[in-house]
């Protein structure tokens, strides 16, 4: 964008003033110019306070270093900013917030300011963290499981397996990805297993259990209880989920 002349511009501080953003301005090298009524509100500090390069008043200590580090690296490089970071609030919370800035350059390409805004992204920010713990929790509790565990797509091809499945399918961690799940399945047990994973790929949500035997590396065949839910309608899955346990007798 190219800066022209501003005809009224009490106007434009009133609109900027009523943003719900964080709105600022900076000098070529990064000089806070200008912060709109809204830093000060959610600040608690004044304008004055503010203004310059001394942003450890309000940005988190653990996120200031990173935050400077970014921001100096657009001032060289003249590239537009984009960067996450918390912001003390005037009762003390840190609150997280989206901070992107864009040059301003006068006709001969020079930067002349930059405009930048911080948006209030702390619940989006917080629950996504929330998700990535359950996440976490869940993965490693799946992976402790004494019970086997595999995400299998409709055709059977396995895209997930928890070492409890690799040890009762006799297969080492690492190479069941993107094997058939019913590769080492007793060929009497097969065909009667790849018809009970045709039905349920058919009915979304459904969950089955059935038995068959399956082929040790050492030893006989090992009869195995299978459990599988649909979850192929899941955006967060789009998979059968299997459960494997030794079958009752075993």
């Amino acid at each position: 964008p190219v800066v022209r002349p501003v005809t009224n511009p009490q106007q434009y501080r009133l609109a900027l003033d009523a943003l719900p953003q964080l709105v600022w301005v900076a000098a070529p090298d990064g000089t806070l110019e200008y912060l709109n009524r809204r830093c000060a509100e959610y600040s608690g500090f004044a304008i004055d306070d503010l203004l310059g390069w001394d942003w450890s008043w309000v940005v988190h200590p653990a996120d200031l270093p990173e935050t400077l580090r970014l921001w100096t690296d657009s001032l060289r490089a003249g590239t537009p900013h984009r960067d996450e970071f918390r912001l003390r609030r005037h009762d003390g919370e840190y609150r997280w917030f989206l901070g992107r800035a864009e040059p301003v350059r006068d006709l001969d390409g020079n930067i002349v300011r930059w405009f930048g805004t911080c948006t209030d992204i702390d619940e989006t920010r917080r629950a996504a963290d929330q998700l990535r713990g359950v996440r976490m929790m869940f993965r490693a509790l799946v992976e402790r499981s004494e019970d086997g565990f595999v995400l299998a797509g409709p055709d059977g091809t396995v895209r997930y397996a928890n070492p409890a499945a690799a040890r009762l399918l006799d297969y080492p961690p690492d190479e069941l990805g993107g094997t058939d799940l019913w590769g080492s399945v007793h060929p009497d047990d097969r065909a009667r297993l790849v018809a009970w994973l045709d039905e349920l790929a058919e009915k979304p949500g459904a969950r089955l259990a059935t038995a068959a035997s399956f082929a040790q590396r050492r030893g006989g065949p090992r009869r195995l209880e299978v459990i599988g839910t649909n979850l192929l309608p899941d955006p967060d899955v789009r998979g059968v989920t299997v459960q494997l346990r030794p079958a009752a007798g075993e």
